[in-house]
């Protein structure tokens, strides 16, 4: 058999490592893209939202809760309503650090967005209420909000007296019977009132946000800016560990080191002396006031829902931020060690987040704040009457 030259073989050898190569440039795996990889990682179909069995849907009941939601005579003074705290268009917030009640009663937090709590099997900051139609039912006895006695609100909605300001309000006693007739068989108490609102607040659903339009294929629904943003807050930001999608909250408690505000009393927190041995008494404690027993809840409080972030400031459960860009700065402060939790330890996750010059990129925070307002979707809209009784239709 004839011998190939040393140069044939060199040559064999060049094309089968050149076959090799190409062959392992079109078999490597492409690296996923964030768009794949948020998809990869999160389930992102909230489905409808759950329905209690013993509180079914209904269009009737649904404009029942509405008008009970926006009349300010469920509450002693006659000028709160649910809906003077909770505004469908600032993110069903009220643009106030702490929002007041009656006679300028101050409450203890910011008020929170109604905004697709109907998902969530937590209310409130410190997540006292287990369903819509539990959280409800509080507002109306707060002393800090309506100050109201359910035996008072029960009579006007029967009657249409106001049994504290003397007024009489006769449309709303024939819309009212008519409605409750209607949908709870005329049955006037503090269940069906707090069932109605329930199932109001179950339609504050928000999606289609540019963020929605994105993740779905439409790569122009979102800015560069805010790509950027998605990229950090689903990277190195560590946002996304928290705020999950769909709704962008994993309805857990974190303690992320929120400074108190200089004003906050000692006498709003009561408990304060019998949790975990005791904490200062001007602090607020979060779930730990709810789970008394249990020192590793101080100064948790709700991670709450990202949608129509951009509408519901001030932010944080005392509103200590006014803008979004607070909001980052403080994350970035509390990640590099300057600033510490009034009371409790600092969440874990707090340690591993990255950003602008401690381990980031200098214009970090503000695309990140250019994302969240990517999450600003569909909203529901205050009824023409705004916040009135309800008037009976002519």
């Amino acid at each position: 058999m004839r011998r190939r030259s040393g140069k044939t073989r060199n040559l064999i050898l060049m094309t089968v490592l050149a076959g090799s190569l190409v062959s392992s440039q079109i078999f490597k795996p492409a690296k996923p893209t964030l768009r794949e990889r948020i998809l990869e990682e999160f389930s992102l179909d909230p489905g409808p939202p759950p329905i209690p069995r013993d509180n079914p849907q209904s269009v009737q009941k649904v404009a029942l809760g509405e008008a009970l939601f926006f009349d300010p005579n469920l509450s002693s003074c006659g000028t709160i309503a649910c809906a003077t705290c909770h505004i469908p268009e600032q993110g069903f917030s009220d643009g106030l650090r702490i929002s007041k009640g009656c006679g300028g009663a101050a409450g203890r937090r910011n008020s929170n967005t109604v905004y697709n709590t109907a998902y969530l099997t937590h209310l409130f900051w410190d997540g006292r209420a287990r369903s819509l139609e539990e959280q409800a039912h509080g507002p109306i006895q707060d002393p800090a909000e309506m100050a109201n006695t359910w035996d008072n609100v029960l009579k006007y909605l029967s009657t249409g007296e106001h049994p504290v300001t003397g007024q009489s309000f006769p449309d709303s006693a024939r819309l009212y019977g008519k409605s409750f007739g209607e949908v709870f068989s005329g049955e006037i108490s503090s269940a069906t009132v707090s069932k109605a609102l329930a199932a109001y607040q179950r339609t504050a659903i928000s999606g289609n946000a540019p963020f929605d339009r994105w993740i779905e294929g439409d790569d122009s629904a979102l800015s560069a800016a805010q790509k950027r943003g998605a990229s950090v807050f689903f990277g190195r930001g560590q946002c996304s560990r928290c705020h999950s999608p769909p709704h962008f909250t994993d309805s857990d408690f974190h303690n992320v080191g929120v400074p108190s505000l200089r004003n906050q009393k000692p006498g709003k927190y009561p408990h304060n002396e019998r949790i975990c041995y005791g904490i200062p008494a001007d602090v607020d404690p979060g779930r730990a006031e709810v789970l008394q027993s249990s020192c590793s809840e101080v100064g948790k409080f709700k991670t709450p829902t990202l949608r129509n972030v951009e509408l519901s400031g001030p932010y944080m459960h005392n509103g200590r931020f006014g803008t979004l860009e607070e909001v980052l700065q403080h994350y970035w402060r509390v990640a590099r060690g300057t600033t510490t939790p009034p009371a409790g330890t600092l969440d874990e996750v707090i340690d591993s987040v990255r950003l602008t010059d401690f381990g980031g990129h200098p214009d970090d925070l503000l695309v990140l704040a250019e994302f969240l307002k990517a999450l600003t979707g569909s909203q529901l809209r205050s009824p023409g009457r705004g916040i009135a009784p309800p008037e009976e239709p002519r």
